[in-house]
């Protein structure tokens, strides 16, 4: 029933053929009785309810979208149950099949490729960067660090990262890792702090364990799961382009508005890099919360809100590639991404079977952290005040 009225609030968004079929199917489907104690129960005034709701949140989306304040370049698909409730591009040369640089939500795969080594038995979450980087310590090494290893916590070895960092401290940010050669940014596992640095360091993982690149491992990850728009690419966007006519140029907000100089390193990649269009990014997030990516226990691992961030949302924790917030018991999954040329969103809602991905090739200008994501903060709020009153309406009846 609840999807049902979901799929109800969002159809007059719809901007697809197939939005008649889902709309028609609900209203055949309230007009309906129900039998309940010999007595009959029509669902008038829930439907009255709902269809009063269409054009305010026709008119919200579009508001946030088309007409935004903010200059925007990109592409939307709002999804319920895997099937598109809305499609919408906006930008010159932006269409459905439109790629864009993901940003950070290029973590949520690398966090999915090193859950995998974990479940086929390669990788141990507890167990140190600097095991897997490098191997292990020697052992008159070993035998040092046994006789005072109080005294040797966090000492610098300019040719290793700090020892006690761990896998599980680099997907969750709080590892605290710096440059090599230099002094941890702070006891591991003490605090949360956002680290691009982690998670291309998990990547350098991934290549030790898998005797693969990184990039191979994402090509055979898409071909695996039949995600057919990612894909990992190296070089400067127009090189990349050149190769993948479908990439939309990235554009950054200046003084004027002007292609950004982008260069996609195998240090990026893992941690902002990745490529894909917004559907396949949704197929992606589709098959990860289906069960079908992982172990029910990394599945686990991965959504557990194992610290909180300060952010933007409030009350955001941090699993492994995912930001996770529970306010009023609504769960929800998300990230959001920032890299010159291009900015990112995604949200799940794992109650409702509810997508949303947003990937633009327009980033704007940092000087204002408030405004640049201003249009993610309207989208998010529009999704989760009509979830919730979705959810308060269905408790009353």
């Amino acid at each position: 029933m609840r999807l049902s009225v979901i799929g109800s609030l969002l159809s007059g968004l719809l901007l697809l053929p197939s939005a008649n079929s889902v709309g028609e199917s609900f209203e055949t489907a309230i007009v309906s009785e129900s039998v309940q104690g010999g007595q009959s129960v029509k669902l008038e005034s829930q439907t009255a309810s709902s269809e009063s709701k269409l054009g305010e949140i026709k008119s919200l989306i579009q508001a946030a979208i088309i007409d935004s304040p903010q200059p925007f370049s990109g592409s939307v698909i709002l999804l319920e149950e895997g099937k598109p409730l809305l499609e919408l591009q906006k930008g010159e040369g932006i269409n459905q099949d439109s790629r864009f640089v993901m940003a950070s939500l290029s973590k949520q795969i690398t966090a999915i490729l090193i859950l995998q080594a974990v479940d086929a038995g390669k990788l141990d979450l507890n167990q140190t960067l600097n095991h897997y980087l490098f191997g292990d310590l020697d052992a008159e090494s070993k035998a040092l660090k046994a006789i005072d290893a109080n005294a040797n916590a966090g000492a610098l070895n300019p040719n290793r990262y700090d020892e006690r960092i761990t896998l599980h401290q680099l997907l969750n940010h709080t590892s605290g890792v710096d440059k090599l050669g230099k002094h941890n940014r702070f006891v591991p596992g003490n605090q949360f702090e956002y680290s691009n640095l982690g998670y291309s360091l998990l990547g350098q993982v991934l290549e030790k364990v898998n005797h693969q690149s990184f990039t191979e491992q994402v090509v055979q990850f898409a071909a695996r799961y039949q995600l057919n728009g990612l894909s990992a690419e190296l070089g400067s966007i127009e090189a990349i382009h050149a190769k993948v006519p479908s990439l939309a140029v990235g554009l950054q907000e200046g003084e004027v508005i002007a292609p950004s100089e982008l260069v996609i390193d195998e240090a990026l990649l893992p941690a902002g890099g990745l490529i894909a269009s917004p559907a396949t990014y949704a197929a992606f997030q589709q098959q990860l919360h289906a069960g079908k990516l992982l172990s029910p226990e990394s599945y686990q691992r991965m959504t557990t809100a194992y610290i909180e961030l300060p952010f933007l949302w409030p009350n955001m924790r941090y699993g492994y590639g995912i930001r996770i917030n529970k306010d009023n018991d609504l769960v929800e999954y998300s990230h959001t991404g920032y890299v010159s040329g291009y900015m990112s969103m995604t949200l799940h809602y794992p109650e409702y079977n509810l997508d949303l991905v947003m990937l633009e090739n327009l980033s704007l200008n940092l000087n204002d952290r408030n405004r640049v994501f201003e249009l993610h903060n309207q989208i998010r709020q529009i999704i989760r005040s009509h979830l919730l009153l979705t959810t308060s309406s269905l408790h009353k009846v």
